[in-house]
C-alpha cells in the first residue's frame, strides 16, 4: 500500500474522531491491523478500502488519489454528492425549490 494512502487512512479516521481501537471494532480487525495500515505496513483490500471509506465517511478517492485531494472542495463535494445531483436534475424547477426549502429548514433546526 502507498504511504500516501496509508496517512490518508490515518487523517481520516482522526476527522472521523475514532481511535485505533473504534476504528478495529468497525473493521473487526485488531488494533494491531490497524496501526500497520496506517504505517503502511500492511495492504489492504479493495473491500477494506470501501469499508474504511464508509465508517470515516470519506469518498475512497480521496484515500487513493493524490490528485482527487488536490481538488477543490467545490469538486470533491461535486463528486460525492453526484447521484443526488442527478436526481435534482430529474425534478421540475418547482420541486428543486421545496428540496432546497426543506434542507434549509432542517439546517436551521425547525424540521
Amino acid at each position: 500500500m502507498s504511504e500516501f494512502t496509508a496517512k490518508k487512512l490515518k487523517e481520516a479516521r482522526m476527522r472521523a474522531e475514532l481511535s485505533q481501537d473504534e476504528a478495529a471494532n468497525f473493521m473487526k480487525l485488531n488494533k494491531r491491523a490497524i496501526s500497520q495500515i496506517e504505517a503502511g505496513q500492511r495492504n489492504v483490500s479493495a473491500d477494506e478500502l470501501a469499508q474504511f471509506s464508509r465508517i470515516y465517511n470519506v469518498d475512497v478517492r480521496e484515500l487513493l488519489f493524490i490528485e482527487f485531494t488536490e481538488e477543490g472542495e467545490e469538486q470533491r463535494l461535486a463528486a460525492k454528492y453526484s447521484s443526488f445531483f442527478k436526481l435534482l436534475e430529474q425534478l421540475s424547477d418547482r420541486e428543486v425549490e421545496d428540496v432546497y426549502w426543506v434542507m434549509k429548514r432542517k439546517i436551521e433546526g425547525v424540521l
